[in-house]
């Protein structure tokens, strides 16, 4: 009777340590994995971010981030109350983030969004006042002038060639001294004709007269 209470006192004994992850001998933590769950969860459930934090990382990655390396900063969107929307959930999600690690690459996220509207923002600075510069220069009396003026030269089958003037609307010759002439086969950048649309019709002018 004795001995069965040994037995079942000490089988039990064992048990409780196996699941504990403790040694008998030492009673040193075991680093060994679990005989029940033998698959660590603790990094997983950090990586764990959540419906929300994920399609906002995406957002952010997709719409302003990502437009910076090639230099699309007029396809950032400037809608405020999104720009607010995404600020607040990654502010949230650093604020309860314990892992350094993961609490910087939030904080990076954050912070390159937050630098992609300043960018789009210098972007539109830069081009009014650069065009700026061009009128009170008085630059456009050129272009009234006829430099503006496009000259194409039409192949024939003869010795005798064709010369062809095409007159340039005011927008496209400012685009071509803003950003310089398109290359061939691109064409004019819609983005940037828009741009220098808005800032002369805010100053009076004409965009295509």
């Amino acid at each position: 009777m004795f001995v069965d209470f040994y037995l079942l006192h000490f089988s039990t004994t064992i048990l409780r340590h196996m699941f504990k992850g403790k040694s008998l001998m030492t009673g040193a933590q075991n680093t060994s994995k679990s005989l029940i769950n033998p698959v660590s969860t603790s990094s997983q459930q950090e990586l764990q971010f959540g419906t929300e934090l994920t399609n906002t990382l995406q957002r952010i990655q997709t719409y302003y981030v990502g437009k910076m390396p090639p230099r699309k900063y007029l396809e950032i969107p400037e809608s405020v109350p999104e720009f607010l929307s995404l600020n607040d959930v990654m502010l949230n999600s650093i604020s309860k983030q314990k892992n350094t690690n993961l609490r910087l690459l939030f904080q990076i996220a954050r912070d390159g969004m937050d630098g992609a509207l300043h960018c789009r923002g210098h972007t539109i600075e830069n081009a009014d006042l650069n065009l700026r510069v061009i009128m009170l220069n008085k630059k456009n009396d050129d272009i009234l002038s006829g430099k503006n003026e496009v000259k194409a030269i039409g192949s024939t089958s003869g010795q005798f060639a064709i010369t062809k003037t095409f007159k340039l609307a005011p927008i496209y010759s400012y685009y071509i001294q803003l950003y310089g002439m398109p290359a061939y086969g691109v064409g004019f950048d819609a983005s940037k004709l828009s741009l220098l649309s808005t800032i002369m019709k805010k100053y009076g002018v004409n965009p295509f007269k």
